[in-house]
């Protein structure tokens, strides 16, 4: 397995693509700047040469030229925006893709340890804040170095001891800052956790709000989310003393220097060692000044809530794949009909705590097998094996003599169907859930999967048939519904082995045979594997092994003489 890349590799990655366009934003930004430098120098001959030398004719000239400079600049600065806009748009897009696709490669350990909303907060608020200062950051830093020294030198060149005392302050806002620095970090770290905190309660009781009602928890729900919403406040507040505090003493210290310039400018006006055109010049280019002298301060707090954003995103990317795909796939047999052998495999999530023990079974293809035992014997585990969210610390499982580990992972997954008990279902309509997986299907074979899986009367009843909504993880369905539209699903999927993970789990006992038989003679010839205690869903097997001490003996065989 690959170590995961540095922060700042993980980032230029996403960046270096498209460094030419960034270039041309910047090129852009460089002409907008000269736009706006020129205007000041306009103002000083406007008053100088055209109000206080009495000549009307450059007067408006100069006017009409300012008023045009204004136009050109705001045009141009739009367009540079939009340019740039489509620019880091994608840059965000590619980083929030990035990270998705490395989710999607997780075992399901780590999701049992992660709740859902801090997760959203990462790919979304995290990601978003890297994006921002990584794009947004360089090219503001480079702007408002080039306005400053611009406006510096245009200021010297004007007066040499009033830019000189406009700047003396700068050195210290800088230091206050870098005083603050970590306790920028801190307090960013905090908000993101606790915005984290309540994202995951949201989710978390927004998709069990049947359960909060029928327990009477409402009242006890509110009030968590009440204590939440006051740990994040609580937090929010000092990050904002903090935040205050980086923006106010800076600002501060730089108004005080404006008003010197002011002071010392409006004196030597006074005395006639300054033009008043020259002054406001001088004053105008002391504002250009300012913005970059500010927007310098604010990227050197903004990168360390960006650090803490970064180091976020790379706790998720630092997580491991229990599975890593194959250098080069091997291709299944030609005749490949579903056989499965599950040869000596061992696996721990603990090793003090070993789930399967030299686990040994033969599945002939075509066969109907049952797998029994107890809560915890490891039922789960060998389905997660056979999809491969993980891979046997020892031994080997294969298909059809093809070790799992050699397969490509997607037609891996399409040859070995799930059907789980809980029936997983996406927001959608029923149709977009019976053809998840085979987009392309045509819409006759969604039919027959429809009938087959005698959905048809049901689906028939609906005003807007196969287009009905499903609801949030189908909850406008009910279980023995779900569990035929992913009966429907893995008919289009037309996988060599059906692996049914306590299908009849939420039906009665006359739906589960009924339920049983459909499956049955729907993929007759072809491999299943059940897992279930109910005798409905076992009916037919040709033969039944029980998980017991992490191997397969014989369901029914005496403790004392298992192996």
């Amino acid at each position: 397995m690959q170590p995961p890349p540095s922060p700042i590799a993980w980032v230029t990655r996403f960046l270096r693509p498209r460094r030419w366009r960034l270039a041309g934003v910047l090129l852009f930004s460089l002409v907008g700047i000269a736009l706006g430098l020129g205007q000041p120098y306009l103002t000083k001959w406007l008053i100088d040469d055209g109000v206080l030398g009495g000549d009307a004719t450059l007067l408006v000239g100069l006017a009409a030229g300012m008023v045009a400079l204004g136009v050109l600049s705001s045009l141009f600065g739009l367009w540079t925006r939009l340019f740039y806009l489509r620019v880091s748009a994608g840059i965000l897009f590619d980083l929030r893709e990035a990270v998705y696709r490395h989710l999607q490669s997780l075992p399901p350990t780590f999701y049992a340890r992660r709740s859902t909303g801090d997760l959203l907060s990462r790919i979304d608020g995290d990601v978003a804040e890297i994006q921002r200062f990584a794009t947004d950051a360089p090219l503001a830093a480079v702007n408002a170095v080039l306005t400053l020294v611009g406006a510096v030198v245009l200021m010297a060149g004007l007066e040499p001891r009033l830019a000189l005392l406009a700047l003396v302050l700068v050195p210290t806002q800088f230091l206050f800052l870098r005083w603050l620095r970590p306790r920028i970090e801190r307090s960013a770290r905090a908000l993101r956790e606790r915005a984290a905190a309540v994202s995951a309660f949201l989710v978390g009781t927004l998709g069990s709000m049947k359960l909060v009602q029928a327990a009477g928890a409402e009242a006890r729900e509110a009030e968590r989310l009440a204590g939440l919403n006051q740990a994040y406040l609580d937090v929010l507040l000092r990050a904002q003393v903090v935040n205050a505090a980086a923006a106010g003493v800076p600002a501060a210290l730089n108004s005080a220097g404006n008003a010197a310039v002011f002071v010392l400018g409006g004196l030597m006006v006074i005395g006639g060692n300054l033009t008043l055109g020259t002054l406001i010049a001088f004053t105008a280019y002391l504002g250009r000044a300012t913005g970059p002298v500010q927007t310098l301060l604010g990227l050197y707090a903004g990168a360390q809530t960006a650090r803490v954003s970064l180091g976020r995103v790379m706790e998720l990317l630092a997580e491991a794949s229990a599975a890593a795909p194959p250098a080069v796939p091997v291709p299944l047999p030609a005749d490949a009909a579903g056989a499965v052998r599950i040869d000596g495999v061992a696996f721990a999530y603990d090793p003090a705590c070993p789930v399967l023990r030299g686990a040994s079974l033969s599945v002939p293809a075509g066969a109907k097998v049952g797998i029994v035992g107890v809560s915890g014997a490891g039922k789960s585990t060998l389905l997660d094996l056979l999809h491969r969210h993980y891979d046997p610390q020892t031994g080997r499982i294969t298909l059809d003599g093809v070790d799992l580990r050699d397969l490509d992972l997607a037609q891996l997954r399409r040859c070995v169907a799930v059907l789980a008990q809980d029936a997983p279902l996406l927001a959608g309509s029923i149709r977009d859930n019976i053809r998840y997986g085979a987009a392309a299907v045509s819409e006759d074979r969604i039919q027959e999967a429809v009938c087959a899986a005698r959905l048809d009367a049901f689906v028939a009843a609906l005003p807007a048939g196969l287009d009905t909504p499903v609801g949030e993880r189908g909850a406008a369905l009910s279980g023995g519904q779900r569990q035929r539209i992913a009966l429907a699903r893995a008919l289009l999927a037309d996988p060599l082995v059906l692996v049914l993970d306590e299908p009849v789990s939420g039906v009665d006992a006359e739906a589960a045979a009924q339920l049983t038989a459909a499956v049955d003679r729907l993929f007759a010839g072809r491999t299943r594997i059940v897992v279930s205690h109910r005798p409905e869903a076992l009916a037919g097997a040709d033969a039944v092994w029980e998980l017991r001490g992490g191997r397969f003996v014989p369901a029914g065989v005496p403790a004392e003489a298992a192996p």
